[in-house]
């Protein structure tokens, strides 16, 4: 989502291939040992009592950032017109650094109109690079979700997502950028929020959901040519089928992005049954009310995360202080979690944002939600890694552009706020999970029940610059940290019961003075 404002063609050869490769890789992982647990393993997550586990019997705590990289997400044009924005582009060097932050999860914006630009021709050299982004995303330790963004329906009427072959009606009108600025864009700038509700784009939605001349059926083969791509990969995390889908104009649109839904996890199925199917409630009910209705019945598909974003200024809300955003947050957290389980989901905040920058005062809001969703054991993904504002200062971007070196520059101080301390990993299932940003102590109780896989936690070096302790049920341990991601691998012998980690400053050491000195 861009927050400045934010047939069946060849489908048979795809379900045979697919089934092949979900024949081969169901068999793979029944029979492959698990390989030795080190602090960048990715294995397979699934979906238990309603949080994620992996096989190593850890609950997992995502802790992630969306990410747009040039191609992959499409919003330039072949016939002259203006770019939509400028983009980033993918580098091995962006995935390391997002390690190094503590991030273990990228939420990946990919578009249909990117990877299916004619009905039935896919675009393998865009794949090829969501193959580079997975593999360098899995030597870092970061599962990847990939995500089929949309915002204002299509590039050709909105911002990105659909084909124009996918836009029905056909467009009287195509329109072009820029939708903000960048290095090779200057405003004046489109008013995005003008297009979202414009006639052409909910026209487009409401053929969407009422499935006109078989659209959903034609979006299929793009989903499953992925899916089948990349079924016996543990480094996706899984599919998101629609990035905040706008039903609330169709009659009865609520029920029919459901019944959509209900299909796109139907055609995953066919070819991959190992990676978790990702939704999304309606965003503007979502978005502006903060809660959502819950699901009268469980989603006919158990391997599913609720995918909720939260932006509070839809909704009206604006405070300056930690207590106000906590205690104005806490009912949409907990009804997120009602939520989520009325489909027998794990609920994710998989998008959320603000401006980093100091002369926003971004560290109430930043702390408020962190706290929330680590006190509910919830995964959550920050919007976004990289973004050119105006300026270096209204940027919603972890790195923003600052156009006076004509380059990226951390955007600070929310950056620090938000790459804190966290427990990634535990044996068994979290108990409390706490962060104290007085005093920069990480208390995290779970229980395990005997056999697991060691805790795994992230200590930053900028939040313990003079070195850092921690303590195993009340006795300081020795560990060792990987300074490519800065996680750390508590030794574990796989006890039973319920245990306690500390992870706090070093003491600071008073030299004792003798009495030459002056004592």
């Amino acid at each position: 989502m861009h927050k400045d404002g934010k047939r069946v063609f060849g489908f048979v050869v795809v379900l045979f291939m697919a089934a092949g490769l979900l024949v081969s890789c169901s068999a793979k992982k029944a029979s492959t040992p698990l390989p030795p647990l080190t602090t960048k393993t990715l294995s397979w997550i699934k979906e238990s009592n309603g949080v994620l586990v992996d096989q190593y019997g850890r609950q997992v705590l995502l802790h992630g950032v969306n990410a747009k990289f040039e191609n992959l997400f499409d919003v330039t044009f072949s016939d002259g017109r203006t770019r939509n924005e400028d983009l980033a582009s993918f580098t091995d060097a962006q995935i390391q650094q997002m390690a190094h932050l503590g991030f273990n999860f990228i939420r990946l914006a990919v578009n249909w109109s990117g990877l299916e630009p004619t009905e039935g021709t896919f675009n393998y050299a865009d794949l090829q690079l969501l193959d580079s982004v997975l593999k360098s995303a899995q030597n870092a330790g970061i599962y990847v979700l990939i995500d089929y963004h949309e915002d204002a329906y299509s590039k050709e009427i909105g911002e990105d997502g659909a084909p124009l072959w996918a836009i029905i009606p056909t467009p009287t009108t195509l329109l072009s950028g820029p939708l903000a600025q960048g290095p090779t864009l200057s405003c004046p700038c489109y008013d995005l929020n003008l297009r979202r509700t414009s006639a052409p784009v909910l026209d487009a939605f409401n053929s969407f959901w009422e499935d006109v001349d078989n659209l959903q059926e034609r979006f299929m083969p793009l989903w499953q040519l992925v899916a089948s791509r990349y079924a016996d990969n543990p480094a996706v995390i899984g599919y998101e089928d629609m990035n905040e889908p706008v039903a609330i104009q169709t009659p009865n649109g609520l029920k029919l992005l459901d019944d959509f839904h209900v299909k796109a996890a139907k055609y995953l199925r066919e070819v991959d049954n190992n990676h978790l199917f990702w939704l999304e409630p309606e965003v503007t009910t979502r978005n502006f009310s903060l809660k959502y209705p819950l699901r009268t019945s469980a989603f006919p598909d158990k391997d599913i995360v609720y995918a909720f974003h939260l932006y509070p200024g839809l909704a009206g809300l604006n405070f300056s202080t930690y207590s106000d955003w906590f205690t104005a947050l806490t009912a949409t957290f907990n009804s997120a979690i009602a939520e989520a389980q009325s489909y027998g989901a794990v609920p994710v905040l998989d998008e959320w944002g603000t401006n980093l920058h100091q002369i926003n005062n971004p560290l109430p809001y930043v702390t408020a939600v962190l706290e929330l969703a680590d006190e509910r054991f919830m995964g959550n993904a920050f919007w976004d890694w990289t973004d050119f504002g105006s300026d270096a200062a209204n940027s919603w971007g972890c790195y923003s552009w600052d156009y006076t070196v004509n380059g990226f520059t951390a955007s600070q101080p929310g950056l620090d706020a938000l790459a804190k301390p966290y427990m990634l990993a535990v044996p068994g299932r979290f108990v409390s999970n706490v962060f104290d940003y007085a005093t920069d102590t990480l208390t995290v109780t779970f229980k395990a029940n005997g056999g697991e896989g060691a805790p795994l936690a992230y200590i930053p070096h900028h939040t313990y610059p003079d070195g850092f302790i921690v303590l195993l049920d009340g006795s300081q341990i020795d560990v060792s940290i990987d300074p490519y991601t800065q996680r750390v691998l508590i030794p574990w012998q796989g006890q039973s019961g319920q245990h306690t980690v500390v992870i706090e400053p070093q003491p600071v050491q008073v030299p004792v003075l003798n009495k030459k000195q002056g004592v």
